[in-house]
């Protein structure tokens, strides 16, 4: 973290929500944040919403064509807050094209382009970001896994903000499938890489962190 030099330990509680309607489908996750050890107690808030239009579903006009299964027109907002601070938190807004591909053995391939408008804080700017989104089911000795992930590609924002990656790949095991309820429940681990990390240039963060899901 900027301006700590000690090993941080945090507890992450992830609520996230998915669904498809007539002419598209929406997206959105909340990230809590709990400070465990290595810096002040606090509670953090992290949250992303984003909702996709697609052009097959507006035009009533199958666009699939090899690999490239879609194209939408795709807004989104981010914004973060520190619970235990007085400061505004993080405001972000983005918009722009995102595309899906179909492609052998994915469950989903999606790739965002889009215009990265940060609102607060304001120092930072408008940049671009590409994130491509996956998901890869397989079996292996009868269990059920699936690899899935996204990684963030962003500009750098002005002279004082260096562009950065943020990369978290997720390997899951179906648990719920021993117990007879196969798709709920979830075991895994993340791996979480950051480069540049709030286009701060050197800041780098590179962990494993446990991974428990609960599908509704």
């Amino acid at each position: 973290m900027p301006k700590n030099a000690n090993d941080i330990s945090r507890s992450i509680i992830t609520l996230s929500h998915a669904d498809g309607w007539a002419l598209g489908r929406n997206f959105l996750f909340m990230d809590t944040l709990i400070s465990e050890q290595g810096e002040a107690s606090q509670v953090n808030l992290y949250g992303e919403f984003y909702s996709y239009l697609s052009f097959s579903k507006m035009t009533g006009q199958n666009l699939a064509y090899g690999l490239f299964k879609d194209l939408n027109l795709t807004v989104g907002v981010n914004a973060g807050e520190n619970m235990d601070s007085v400061r505004s938190g993080s405001r972000v807004i983005l918009y722009g094209f995102t595309v899906d591909f179909k492609l052998p053995g994915f469950k989903l391939f999606t790739v965002d382009f889009l215009q990265h408008n940060v609102l607060e804080p304001v120092a930072f700017g408008t940049s671009w970001q590409i994130t491509p989104v996956w998901k890869f089911p397989f079996t292996l000795a009868g269990t059920h896994w699936s690899l899935e992930g996204f990684a963030d590609f962003i500009g750098p924002k002005g002279p004082n903000y260096a562009g950065s990656v943020l990369a978290q790949p997720q390997i899951r095991l179906d648990v719920g499938d021993f117990f007879g309820v196969a798709g709920h429940l979830y075991a895994g681990i993340e791996y979480q890489y950051w480069n540049n990390k709030y286009g701060i240039k050197g800041l780098q963060e590179s962990l494993p962190q446990a991974l428990l899901l609960w599908k509704f």
